[in-house]
């Protein structure tokens, strides 16, 4: 005979299973409505770019590539791509609402992201510095005792300035700003003295501003080591592993050097393959930021 109160905590213990969403098969969905939804960041050049017809950049066309190879794995006649511009912010709340199926946007691996979302392998290495003004002579945040600094809420550059802030004890005040660009306005208005965030980034945003060049400069050591990777929901693994796949594929190849060269070697931006980045093309890997 079952105890009533074992049968009460089982008939529990499924309502709660029940109420609990499922893991949706994102190859199956795409399979159903011929469609792949991609999230992106905009005014983030060279990854993510705003342009008549659909967005551009070094990420949108690895999550292009990405989408070719799944239409042919599917045996798909045809494949709309749908893009749905989201925030440094909502781009997680996409991807959690099925909104999104990939975030193509500069999206570090993170340990603590590998525990909410899954990643391709690494297509680009960078790191958090910092945006100054010239005149300031800011060579670290270590100079910036007592100081405003901007950052991006729910970037690893937030993180690793609090981190950083409380070990050293430097008094700094957070500015929080919604994109890079608001973030090199405070630097320049005197909002703050510093904007924290990947020095790509912040190299993009001094070659996009006028006064970008004669004014501005990204200094300091790499307060982080930030691979990014293709970011989708946790659990759909065979979503993961034709993504994942996709993209070993292509890095090893000489497209890649191609296509680092057309985005990131232009007339108003000059930034050299770093070596972190060239050990992601030959060895595929997607282990996770330092620290």
């Amino acid at each position: 005979m079952v105890h009533p109160r074992l049968t009460h905590a089982l008939i529990a213990a499924l309502a709660i299973l029940c109420t609990l969403p499922t893991q949706a098969d994102t190859l199956d969905k795409i399979r159903r409505t011929g469609t792949l939804t991609l999230g992106w960041v905009g005014g983030n050049p060279p990854f993510g770019i705003g342009t008549p017809g659909a967005p551009a950049g070094y990420t949108l066309d690895l999550c292009r590539h990405v989408a070719a190879d799944i239409q042919r794995t599917l045996g798909l006649p045809e494949l709309k791509i749908a893009y749905r511009e989201t925030t440094w912010d909502t781009r997680f709340t996409a991807l959690d609402n099925n909104e999104t199926d990939m975030d193509c946007s500069a999206s570090t691996i993170t340990r603590d992201r590998l525990a909410r979302y899954d990643f391709s392998p690494a297509f680009y290495v960078t790191g958090t510095r910092l945006l100054t003004r010239k005149a300031d002579k800011i060579r670290s945040i270590d100079d910036l005792g007592n100081m405003t600094i901007a950052v991006i809420k729910n970037t690893t550059g937030e993180k690793l300035v609090v981190e950083h802030n409380a070990a050293a004890s430097l008094g700094l005040t957070l500015l929080q700003v919604a994109d890079a660009e608001a973030g090199l306005a405070a630097v320049r208005d005197g909002t703050a003295k510093a904007f924290a965030l990947d020095d790509i980034i912040l190299y993009s945003r001094i070659s996009a501003a006028s006064d970008g060049q004669a004014q501005y400069e990204v200094v300091g050591p790499f307060l982080s080591i930030e691979p990014y990777g293709i970011m989708m929901r946790k659990g759909d693994s065979r979503f993961t592993d034709a993504v994942s796949n996709s993209l070993r594929s292509l890095l090893p190849t000489p497209q890649m050097p191609a296509l680092y060269q057309h985005w990131f070697n232009t007339a108003n931006l000059n930034v050299p393959l770093n070596r972190l980045t060239k050990e992601t093309f030959t060895t595929p890997n997607r282990e996770p930021a330092f620290p």
